[in-house]
């Protein structure tokens, strides 16, 4: 069986999140751990990722037909190459109908995909229950919450947005002090490029707090990598289970 194809769906119905901060993470995670990732910025305000990350991102929309089967035809792609989908607020809604009248789960399926919904919390109330609908609406779809401490500290949210999928746990992003979030906040900073050489004017209290902020996450990316690839794997088994031939030599 080949590998499966990450597609990480990083998402959420208000601004203001923390998305685009782990869309960039994730995406240089990636890079660094494999060679190569393909993002897609679907901001058609700021466009904040691709500004980051210009030669991994696609700039894509949803606005019509033409663009639509453009993106979606991208994600459905079995190359192995890990996608991160940065879903704007005010794209919300539309890519979610899109994904549910195309089936992209039902096809992904079939394509040896793994998408997973990284679904970025907020205290707003029509968050928590976005985030249930969405559940709802793609019950085949691994849906990890996100709680950025940078944002919303505290474990309130854990019971509002609690794991809907043994797959795809809780990730957590550490809070950052404000000096540093100033720092990695300021086009073009890259995480990959600081792991390799740290900019010799960031002081040493400062990178080893990004180091350690870097670590956390990573280990939880690749925990969510081990658990889709199991979840893929126990897929597997049960459905070559279910094609084996009956013993027909056995008496009834």
């Amino acid at each position: 069986m080949s590998c499966p194809t990450h597609v990480c769906i990083v998402a959420s119905p208000r601004p203001r999140t923390g998305k685009t901060i782990l869309a960039r993470a994730l995406t240089e995670f990636y890079r660094m751990d494999g060679g190569s990732a393909l993002a897609f910025d679907l901001d058609a305000m700021d466009s904040t990722l691709l500004q980051f990350l210009p030669t991994s991102t696609v700039r894509a929309d949803i606005d019509d037909t033409e663009a639509q089967i453009a993106l979606f035809d991208q994600l459905i792609v079995p190359d192995e190459t890990p996608k991160v989908v940065d879903v704007s607020a005010h794209a919300f809604e539309a890519f979610f109908k899109v994904m549910a009248e195309i089936d992209f789960a039902g096809e992904a399926r079939r394509q040896s995909i793994e998408p997973v919904i990284l679904f970025a919390t907020s205290p707003d109330p029509v968050s928590a229950k976005t985030y249930v609908r969405i559940a709802q609406r793609f019950p085949d779809v691994p849906l990890a919450p996100v709680y950025n401490e940078g944002i919303a500290p505290g474990s309130h949210l854990r019971d509002r947005f609690p794991p809907m999928s043994v797959s795809a746990l809780s990730l957590r992003i550490p809070a950052l002090s404000p000096t540093l979030r100033s720092i990695i906040d300021t086009k073009p900073f890259s995480f990959e490029d600081f792991q390799r050489r740290p900019p010799p004017e960031i002081p040493d209290i400062l990178e080893a707090e990004l180091n350690s902020w870097l670590k956390r996450l990573h280990l939880q990316f690749r925990e969510l990598g081990l658990r889709l690839l199991l979840s893929k794997l126990r897929g597997s088994l049960r459905d070559h289970l279910q094609n084996l031939p009956r013993d027909r030599s056995r008496p009834a």
